[in-house]
């Protein structure tokens, strides 16, 4: 059976349960929404209103944490490590990342982005035609909830920056010892979460989604992420 994947394409934490379930060789088709709209799918999902969500069968998993926990007990070992210190360790780094990097750099990203009308083809590549439209009839209306509601200005940009260098830092103290992975000797939840998080702020040119190119951003923003690129934490994401 093909598993149901809700999602804002856009989303690093979607992008986060997708590469888990592909790593965990799960089939999956994915049911793409722009943010607002998200809730409709979801409802009707009985899910509550954060994306991703997973359907399969009976079976219904929320939150990008939890289908990664079940996709790796699909494929047991692929994702979670099987030592216990060791995994107790991964799942920390998973949680830390989730609270503190996911948020900075989704309002980082989204508050030099989101003023670009022109970039809207890549916020509703993977969505339903009749949202496509009705983001051009609503945009500022939504533009503005979003920013309201995730807290979208320059005050909260400058704290998810100082927020990113800080947990850029620790993860670059972290690899200081020549470490491959994050956690262990090989690729994990750690490394996972860490690479699809910081894509907003990293823009890795394989990402599968499609993210904006650096040309799009304003000078003082490229040079931004050019020094992040540069860091231990930004190449360990990259690669």
């Amino acid at each position: 059976m093909t598993a149901r994947l809700i999602t804002i394409p856009f989303s690093h934490y979607c992008e986060k349960a997708r590469w888990a379930l592909e790593r965990c060789g799960i089939a999956y088709e994915e049911d793409g929404h722009l943010p607002l709209f998200h809730y409709i799918a979801n409802t009707f999902a009985g899910a509550s209103r954060t994306v991703p969500v997973v359907i399969d069968g009976g079976t219904r998993i929320t939150d990008s944490t939890e289908i990664v926990a079940w996709a790796d007990r699909q494929r047991p070992g692929t994702l979670l490590p099987v030592d216990p210190d060791t995994r107790i360790e991964a799942l920390a780094l998973e949680d830390e990342l989730d609270n503190q990097l996911g948020p900075a750099t989704r309002r980082w990203a989204y508050f030099h982005l989101l003023p670009r009308k022109d970039l809207d083809h890549l916020l509703t590549r993977g969505v339903p035609r009749w949202q496509k439209l009705a983001l051009k009839l609503t945009r500022p209306v939504a533009v503005g909830l979003v920013k309201r509601g995730l807290k979208i200005d320059a005050a909260g940009v400058e704290r998810s920056r100082a927020k990113i260098e800080e947990a850029f830092g620790l993860l670059g103290e972290l690899l200081a010892d020549g470490r491959r992975y994050l956690v262990g000797d090989r690729f994990s939840v750690a490394d996972l979460t860490l690479a699809s998080l910081a894509s907003p702020i990293l823009l890795p040119r394989e990402h599968p989604f499609g993210l904006p190119k650096l040309e799009d951003f304003a000078p003082d923003a490229r040079a931004q992420i050019a020094a992040w690129r540069a860091t231990a934490a930004g190449k360990h994401a990259l690669r």
